[in-house]
């Protein structure tokens, strides 16, 4: 690699690190750390690029082998002068709000103004389904950086990794002492981190010229997004009430074990579990006069036998010499007959129980499987690869739907499990001082919604929906985070926001009609599908469908959204339990009631195409290449399964019948799945900027109002906002204002605002 690396440990060698910072406007910049803490860790030192090939790393601290103790390098002053220097430029960071945290708590500098970019939000924008490693990145664009980084990365990692554990550190998954490597190691890994995070901005910014991106980038949605909202989130954290999350850990409990005890004694009073545990003992433990079954054997029976020098029982014919009765003729004989069965099989299973491993509980998914599958006989929903019944939480949730006396109990044992681990647990391991901080990825999604460990909080649900010892606690978790004293929550959810994004874009007026009037959505489609008469869409009819018909408007559910999204004929048949025939007619009669939608949804296949990518209303792209490419060889032909025989049959004498069928399947799905991508994408993609461009919103007016309140959380279409409890009413007006009216759709937007002590009061 041609490099130009400088480690600057001593207030000395300085000059020539602050001339590089006053040389550039745009720097490269990364820290070094004792963690992944921000708010507990220790910044050891800062690298920084201004120019491709030339970085520096100024070290605050460095490990002493000797001393086992980090120790001095610049003085703190020194240190903090140069940080205050590169916040003066333009930055791109790699994973930016990792560092301008872990700088704010270690020094109280904010690097969110200094914030032009971060590279892997760059990448996202451009490569939306990509690996986001630095490194990894680096080895994928190695030609363009003119770089063999596969080998660098693979040395760079080894010496850091024999550096640290020779030096007493440890290098797990979870936990990679970085910070105790030699310096020699340390320096010039920081720098390539600074320099890589250049190089490859430079060419992500190229990209995001080329495809007429940059604005969306840097002015309208991604920084503007991650800088005003998305760091700030995950500086603030969201409180706990802890007393409410400890008392649900000891209630839960008390549930829990009472469900596995009922579970237990109905489940293993069955003949089936009698039939498996003994099987599973008499194989692992045969009646034979060797091994652990004949030294239990003697014991059970009181044959008086001497013992060995290593305590087993001597089983030699010297030693049974001079005895009697019928365990002895068995012994010698090793044959066990004429012994009574039921003293065999109650050896066995003592034995059997007597190692832990063996012991019958419910979280051993596989006993369970066994028991179920092979003695009850229950089918299972679905394989595994090896051909075996897979027994997870699907298909648990089925067993809760038949008719035997321990199923429904175990069903609810295990989401009672599932909510202790993830929610109950899981805040109590992990909080701060009564803080949750949560993460929130903006790469986490291709549609540009946050992927966050707190996107699947349970939404609570109406009795009747869940049994009621599941219920309470399902119905508790949101309640968990509160505003704190002196503070409320805002909580405001666009109400059914894919359905109207879904008409807006369509441009079908009948669409946009339902939201206008005030009518169902699934209802209305559903009538006009089916041609129906009689019946109305409007909710405050007497003979609103969803009152007189419910099974008809839940049906209408499976293909309202589904069929624009590309559902088959044979998809829909499966779903509502009807042949193809009559789903076929479904799907022709649910187009035709509504043309716009039919005419947008074949210009959305021809986009992808003939260009191989498609672009909301707010500008995110959707990068869907093999389609283009897969439509260029074919044409829409491989939707056909007659034309794909004939590829399978053309491709079997080169390739082989398995192999030819692998790949005609494979283009086939990605064929098909992009072509529905297309129209999905410029959905969900509308629906998460219409959320993203109101929380920059939101938080601008806040700024701009004085008023010392965030957005703390977004949920799919919710969000909620962190205010003072004397500005609560303010607030909830122009929250309310800006969510339905920051962008404009066709048809209006509905965000009812709430004030809330507590995530769960709004709901």
């Amino acid at each position: 690699m041609n490099k130009n690396y400088h480690i600057i440990s001593h207030d000395l060698q300085m000059h020539s690190a602050l001339k590089h910072i006053e040389a550039y406007d745009f720097h490269a910049f990364d820290t070094e750390t004792t963690g992944l803490n921000v708010r507990k860790d220790k910044v050891i030192g800062m690298s920084y690029s201004g120019k491709v090939g030339e970085a520096y790393y100024i070290v605050r601290y460095t490990w002493c082998t000797e001393k086992e103790e980090l120790i001095r390098g610049v003085s703190e002053d020194v240190f903090v002068k140069a940080l205050e220097m590169i916040a003066a430029k333009d930055l791109l960071m790699w994973n930016a709000s990792y560092d301008c945290r872990i700088v704010k708590s270690n020094f109280k500098i904010d690097l969110k103004p200094s914030l032009a970019a971060d590279v892997m939000l760059m990448k996202h924008t451009v490569n939306e389904d990509a690996n986001f490693a630095l490194k990894r990145t680096a080895i994928e664009l190695q030609e363009f950086l003119g770089l063999n980084m596969e080998k660098a990365a693979n040395e760079e990692q080894v010496a850091m990794k024999t550096n640290v554990l020779k030096n007493g550190g440890q290098w797990k998954l979870a936990q990679k002492d970085m910070y105790m490597a030699d310096l020699e190691v340390m320096g010039p890994y920081a720098c390539a981190d600074a320099d890589l995070t250049l190089r490859i901005g430079h060419y992500y910014l190229n990209k995001l010229r080329e495809e007429e991106l940059e604005d969306f980038f840097f002015d309208k949605e991604v920084m503007p997004l991650y800088r005003e909202v998305t760091i700030p989130m995950e500086e603030h954290g969201l409180c706990l009430n802890l007393p409410q999350i400890e008392q649900a850990k000891i209630d839960i409990q008390v549930d829990i074990d009472m469900l596995e005890n009922r579970v237990m004694q109905d489940f293993c009073a069955t003949d089936e579990f009698y039939n498996w545990e003994t099987d599973a003992a008499e194989k692992m433990y045969p009646a034979k006069s060797t091994g652990k079954f004949g030294q239990a054997f003697v014991e059970f029976m009181g044959i008086d036998l001497p013992k060995t020098p290593s305590g087993k029982y001597s089983m030699s014919k010297k030693s049974l010499e001079g005895l009697e009765g019928a365990g002895v003729d068995a012994i010698l004989n090793n044959c066990f007959d004429k012994i009574d069965p039921d003293t065999i099989l109650q050896i066995q299973k003592e034995l059997y129980l007597s190692d832990e491993k063996n012991v019958f509980n419910l979280n051993s998914k596989p006993k369970l499987g066994a028991v179920v599958f092979d003695y009850m006989k229950i089918k299972p929903l679905a394989k595994t690869p090896t051909g075996k019944g897979k027994f997870d939480d699907d298909f648990i949730e089925y067993l809760g739907t038949l008719d035997l006396s321990w199923t429904r109990d175990l069903s609810n044992y295990n989401k009672l499990i599932k909510i202790r681990g993830t929610y109950i647990n899981r805040f109590l391991d992990n909080h701060e001082d009564g803080y949750y901080y949560a993460s929130f990825k903006q790469h986490g999604t291709i549609s540009g919604r946050y992927g966050s460990d707190l996107q699947q909080l349970p939404r609570p649900k109406e009795k009747g929906e869940l049994d009621e010892i599941v219920l309470k606690y399902n119905n508790i978790i949101r309640g968990f985070f509160v505003a704190g004293e002196g503070r409320k929550f805002i909580d405001d959810d666009y109400e059914s926001l894919e359905p109207h994004v879904f008409a807006h874009v369509s441009g079908d007026d009948g669409l946009k009609d339902i939201f206008r009037k005030g009518h169902d959505f699934y209802s209305t489609i559903a009538i006009a599908t089916e041609k129906m008469e009689g019946v109305s869409a409007d909710k405050k009819a007497d003979n609103y469908l969803g009152k007189v018909m419910k099974t008809v408007r839940q049906s209408a559910k499976a293909y309202c959204l589904g069929v624009p999204y590309g559902m088959t004929a044979f998809a829909l048949g499966k779903t509502l339990e009807i042949s193809t025939e009559e789903a076929e007619i479904l799907i022709e009669g649910y187009l035709s009631g509504f043309p716009e939608l039919r005419k947008w949804m074949i210009e959305s296949e021809i986009q992808v195409q003939q260009h191989g990518w498609i672009r909301s209303e707010v500008g995110r792209v959707r990068h869907l290449p093999k389609v283009k490419a897969l439509y260029e060889k074919h044409g829409a032909k491989l939707l056909d399964w007659k034309y794909r025989s004939k590829l399978i049959k053309k491709h079997t004498g080169r390739l082989g019948k398995d192999e030819a069928k692998k790949q005609v399947d494979s283009a086939y799905k990605d064929y098909k799945n992009g072509v529905n991508n297309a129209k999905n994408f410029q959905i969900q993609s509308l629906g998460a900027s219409i959320v993203n461009l109101s929380a920059i919103a939101i938080n601008r007016e806040f700024i701009k109002r004085g008023i010392d309140a965030w957005v703390a959380l977004q949920i799919h279409d919710q969000l909620v906002m962190n205010v003072p409890e004397s500005k609560a009413e303010e607030c909830q007006k122009l929250v309310q204002e800006i969510m339905e009216n920051n962008y404009k759709l066709s048809i209006k937007l509905k965000a009812p605002a709430e004030i809330a002590n507590n995530l769960l009061d709004g709901h």
